[in-house]
């Protein structure tokens, strides 16, 4: 990439990244040259990914914690703040679905959906912003392609990660011009959980459903990663409260699945 798009030395936070996503965007951080911050709820599950980025050769520090605790968050800045004395970016990832159809959902299960999908992001990125400040730095927070679909059994999880991208915005417009807030909406990424919870472990059905995708294949999380690595560095300093899709593209709308439906 070119020099408006590195990261080298630049001290990067990235929430949930002991496993999925957050961990290849914190390992694609770790090669690129940022030092970075790793996350996870325990200690115990920070301990694979921090020998992995050391063994890239990164600076490392590892936070535990909840984001949606406001008192492990300033824990957590207190130490990134000890340790590299500056905080260049953020990541927001943490989040989840818990599927449920919507006329039996228990209304504390769709609460617990919104912090964790949307409360941690806010407090997260709210914990972050006077060492974000500081580093005129930016922050990216993680929406889903469910904000833009109904798709029965995950309206919690939807209406949770569109709360995200809203939320994105109204950032952006009060932190600017100091801190640049962006957020990244991803598709159907392969991980370990969703090779197992989606594709049952078949490499012949995560092919099947990347072929429903105008690039013909499912995201990886390094294509994440690389959005990210655009919306945290120079490359982007006119982007600010955008939501940037990284889905594979559609081969398909509304006519199509009508048209679909009728001559099936």
């Amino acid at each position: 990439m070119g020099a408006g798009f590195d990261l080298a030395g630049r001290v990067v936070w990235v929430t949930g990244s002991s496993r999925g996503i957050g961990r290849g965007v914190a390992e694609h951080f770790a090669a690129a040259g940022a030092r970075v911050v790793v996350h996870a709820r325990t200690p115990d599950a920070l301990a694979d990914v921090t020998a992995a980025l050391e063994g890239l050769g990164a600076e490392v520090l590892g936070v535990a914690g909840d984001v949606r605790d406001t008192d492990d968050l300033a824990a957590a800045t207190a130490a990134i703040a000890e340790r590299f004395g500056r905080l260049d970016g953020v990541v927001a990832n943490v989040g989840g679905a818990a599927p449920g159809n919507l006329a039996d959902l228990d209304v504390d299960r769709f609460r617990r959906q919104l912090d964790l999908n949307l409360t941690s992001a806010f407090a997260t990125v709210q914990a972050a912003y006077p060492l974000l400040r500081e580093s005129r730095g930016a922050a990216v927070l993680i929406s889903a392609t469910a904000t833009t679909s109904a798709t029965p059994l995950f309206g919690a999880y939807g209406a949770a990660k569109a709360a995200v991208e809203h939320l994105t915005g109204s950032l952006a417009a009060e932190w600017g011009p100091e801190v640049r807030v962006n957020c990244v909406s991803p598709g159907l990424i392969r991980t370990e959980g969703s090779m197992q919870a989606v594709f049952r472990g078949s490499e012949e059905l995560a092919a099947k459903a990347g072929r429903t995708t105008a690039v013909g294949r499912v995201g990886e999380t390094s294509d994440i990663a690389f959005a990210c690595q655009y919306l945290l560095s120079d490359a982007a300093a006119y982007v600010s409260g955008a939501v940037l899709v990284v889905d594979g593209g559609p081969t398909e709308g509304p006519t199509q699945r009508i048209l679909r439906a009728i001559a099936e």
